[in-house]
């Protein structure tokens, strides 16, 4: 019997890139991440190509080591949202 694949999610794709985002702001391998974090490479690799999701426990060793906040990870990589209140001049 296969497996079906499971699909990555749109917010954890967005996980992903904030990962990758914070890996290349602080010149960190993947390799360097997992032994930081507790994983093995692979584990790793997959979920910064977009294989596999991240688990909460690994985002929380990841804003641990980064001394960041979960929020934080996500809203730093976020583009500006445009702001959709009407403002109006007195």
């Amino acid at each position: 019997m296969g497996r079906k694949k499971i699909e990555i999610s749109p917010f954890g794709r967005e996980v992903s890139a904030a990962v990758r985002a914070e890996m290349g702001i602080r010149r960190i391998s993947g390799t360097e991440l997992a032994k930081r974090i507790g994983r093995g490479a692979t584990y790793v690799r997959q979920r910064v190509n977009d294989n596999q999701e991240w688990a909460l426990s690994d985002i929380e060793a990841m804003c641990q080591l980064w001394q960041i906040t979960p929020t934080g990870l996500l809203d730093s990589h976020r583009p500006e949202r445009a702001d959709t209140t009407q403002q109006t001049n007195p």
